[in-house]
């Protein structure tokens, strides 16, 4: 299986990162720019008014295949084309679980929650359920900011968006996962933490360690 396979990688991906300088997980400058920020303050909406909305999908051709390439640009370059193949059958995981939940293929809600879910995860050591992990999608998806994404940005910006944020978001979950199943040396999860932290304060303008998500969505306590 796919998810077996990204296990077994992470846990050569992970062991060099913890020697070296830069974290490696987070996405380049200009995709942060172009992310919509969201307001946490925004309630979120019932799955009969989520489901009314309209989608926000990318406008360009899937891009997968480079954008894998570019977040394995992170890592050392011995690294890179094993991390490029773990990005890019993190994606296939992504849209196992987007079709899981219910969700239209490549809507951009659901790649913005999975970077967000999947980096909490990670940062707090916890698992999001399902239920949770939805909230914060339809919390995303009522965000005035998502509906003038297509409007304010170049199309395959927001598809590089779009596909880099849910590579790292399961790529996150994964790792938390593997974790639980074979723990990593402090030092190692740490590095992952760190970078977690850094990707949601990014995003967030707001101290991660303060987020909270449950069956609400997300909120700042």
């Amino acid at each position: 299986m796919k998810c077996k396979l990204i296990l077994g990688a992470l846990a050569i991906a992970l062991t060099p990162a913890a020697h070296s300088q830069c974290c490696g997980y987070g996405m380049s400058y200009d995709n942060v720019v172009v992310w919509p920020q969201p307001d946490l303050r925004i309630p979120v909406p019932s799955v009969t008014q989520s489901r009314k909305a309209p989608p926000i999908l990318p406008r360009s051709r899937p891009a997968v295949r480079a954008n894998a390439h570019k977040l394995a640009q992170h890592f050392p370059a011995d690294k890179r084309a094993e991390m490029e193949q773990v990005y890019v059958q993190s994606m296939d995981v992504y849209l196992q679980v987007e079709k899981k939940m219910g969700w239209t293929p490549r809507d951009m809600a659901g790649g913005l929650a999975a970077f967000l879910v999947g980096n909490y995860m990670v940062l707090k050591n916890a698992e999001v359920p399902d239920e949770d992990f939805d909230a914060v999608a339809r919390q995303i998806r009522a965000q005035d900011k998502l509906r003038d994404i297509n409007g304010k940005n170049e199309a395959d910006k927001v598809r590089d968006v779009f596909e880099q944020s849910a590579m790292i978001g399961a790529f996150m979950a994964l790792a938390y996962r593997s974790h639980q199943q074979h723990p990593q040396p402090p030092a190692v999860y740490e590095n992952m933490r760190k970078a977690a932290r850094e990707n949601l304060q990014l995003v967030l303008k707001g101290d991660p360690a303060n987020l909270f998500i449950d069956k609400n969505g997300m909120r700042f306590q």
